[in-house]
């Protein structure tokens, strides 16, 4: 009957489709001393890494001395947790001093092409999937703005040729923009923008800063009644210049900045101030404002008409953003049809509260088609089993992780994964093993490698006369959840295969965004390509050290 069951499978809707990507990434910042390993990365489909350095002399890419160890293994200590997860490595070009050496980049080619192939470079060394270019506001200066849309040009195209040599996908170029895409009537190299890079994430917030303004203010704006500083006018700017609506990232704050009030009695937003409080610019992340500022209860308000939140404190006026605020923004961006959204830096959430509600209300959302996708029943010789099966980042295979190519494959790879859950009766989500440090297409492969394939299945499908058959299923799961598409068998394949217990197999090798090496292929694998491995500071803006 179970054969009977997974057979019938085959035939059912793809578990994933282009058109449910939904992007939630987030930003881990070197210098917020938040251990890596302490990352909640189930919570997340994208991880940046923050950042690297533009060299002012030879335009290659630099990195901190201090931040190569945790570089060398953010990919690999990620993905334990979620094997599918996508790392970016973020290359910062922000402020005064980053901002000339990089125009002097763009404007040279010989400069150009010293960045982009060290950017590419890096990335690989350092086992990344993508890279985003952080912080390049608009220029009034028009040369400037075309010498970097032929250096966004140039820099896809290189992409694209070092994936095609060394046959491999294609590296995620992404950019963070400035909430508005022009400054007087010049404006990003829009066209370039749209067909370079995978999105832009907009960098919504710093917009009222202590240092800067003797009125309070809510530096993450949603909507502003009184001026054009908010997020909203930002993204309409964005489209009528050209960019669509799905090529955006929203841009969320875990970080809030205080003002001294001149009177403690005027303490609503646009309140006269008298600069910064506490640290020395006013800024201080989430979990600060939450368990040092102690802001809960009556002390916080909720702004419906700025969409954000703010915290007394006597003299102290906080302007951050809480659950409320990052719920309603997140469903904003679903509202807009934006593409996701991106928050900075994940290390200053309070035990992951915003991550989590971003997340709720992303799973909340009516027209989330990934709630509930299948209910299965499974007919054993004692119980019938109500197996309900929602779709999760982990039925979605590497190439389109990676590249965003889909094809008949892509449906093997997910088969395969809900296979696995079906005989195992365990989730894709989660670790297994003896010292659970495992994904399940991992923990699976070990097993059936050292012929204990039945430590895996649910005892509740352990029937001595079908173990075999069980072992068999476990073997055709293994083979569908390959790295390389063409490893994996096709759909009439895996039909003949589950009907017919005689049909020979291929004994599977390592699957897709697995933890370990292949010792046995590494060195052949490296040769013909590309191996994936799966395996607080207070902040104002974002500034190179």
């Amino acid at each position: 009957m179970l054969f009977t069951i997974i057979s019938l499978l085959l035939f059912l809707p793809s578990l994933t489709n282009s058109s449910e990507t939904w992007i939630k990434a987030g930003s881990w910042f070197s210098f917020g001393q938040f251990p890596v390993p302490d990352i909640d990365s189930t919570l997340f489909t994208h991880l940046t890494f923050a950042f690297a350095y533009l060299n002012n002399s030879t335009y290659e890419l630099w990195i901190e001395p201090s931040d190569e160890p945790s570089m060398l293994t953010f990919t690999d200590i990620v993905q334990r947790k979620n094997p599918s997860i996508v790392t970016l490595l973020s290359i910062f070009v922000g402020d005064s001093q980053p901002f000339s050496t990089f125009y002097s980049m763009a404007t040279q080619p010989s400069h150009r092409t010293s960045f982009i192939e060290s950017s590419i470079q890096t990335a690989r060394l350092y086992g990344f999937h993508g890279l985003e270019l952080c912080c390049v506001k608009p220029d009034t200066s028009t040369p400037k703005m075309e010498a970097i849309g032929i250096l966004f040009d140039e820099w896809r195209t290189a992409i694209n040729r070092e994936s095609k040599n060394y046959n491999r996908s294609p590296l995620i170029l992404t950019l963070a923009g400035y909430y508005l895409p022009s400054k007087n009537s010049t404006s990003y190299p829009m066209e370039s923008i749209r067909w370079n890079f995978d999105w832009v994430h907009i960098v919504s917030y710093y917009y009222h800063l202590p240092t800067t303004e003797n009125i309070t203010g809510a530096h993450s704006a949603l909507y502003d009644p009184s001026s054009n500083i908010s997020t909203d006018y930002g993204i309409k700017e964005w489209i009528s210049r050209g960019l669509p609506a799905d090529k955006m990232v929203l841009g969320l704050a875990y970080h809030g900045y205080a003002w001294m009030l001149v009177d403690p009695m005027a303490n609503e937003i646009g309140s006269p101030g008298r600069g910064p409080a506490v640290t020395h610019d006013g800024s201080m992340f989430y979990k600060f404002i939450k368990s040092t500022m102690r802001c809960d209860g009556e002390k916080v308000l909720y702004s419906s008409t700025y969409v954000t939140n703010y915290c007394i404190n006597g003299s102290v006026w906080i302007g951050y953003d809480d659950a409320e605020a990052i719920r309603t923004k997140v469903s904003y961006a679903r509202e807009k049809g934006l593409l996701g959204y991106k928050v900075w830096h994940v290390g200053n959430d309070d035990n992951w509260v915003l991550s989590k509600a971003a997340a709720q209300e992303d799973e909340n959302d009516p027209r989330n088609k990934r709630h509930l996708l299948l209910v299965i029943l499974l007919s054993t010789a004692a119980t019938v089993t109500l197996a309900l099966v929602s779709a999760m980042c982990g039925y979605v295979p590497p190439e389109y992780v990676k590249r965003g190519i889909y094809s008949t494959k892509s449906d093997v790879y997910s088969f395969g994964v809900l296979l696995l859950q079906i005989i195992s009766g365990k989730r894709n989500n989660c670790s297994h093993g003896l010292h659970e440090d495992l994904n399940l297409l991992d923990y699976a492969y070990d097993l059936w490698k050292c012929g204990k394939g039945m430590e895996f299945m649910d005892p509740s499908l352990d029937d001595t006369n079908s173990s075999c058959k069980l072992v068999r299923c476990m073997q055709i799961a293994l083979l569908c959840v390959q790295e390389n598409p063409a490893d994996r068998p096709s759909m009439l394949e895996l039909s003949s295969a589950l009907k017919n217990e005689t049909v020979a197999m291929n004994t599977p090798k390592i699957p897709a965004f697995s933890i370990r090496r292949n010792e046995d292929e590494v060195q052949a694998s490296t040769s013909q390509q590309e191996i994936w491995s799966v395996g607080d500071a207070s902040i104002t803006q974002m500034v190179a050290r």
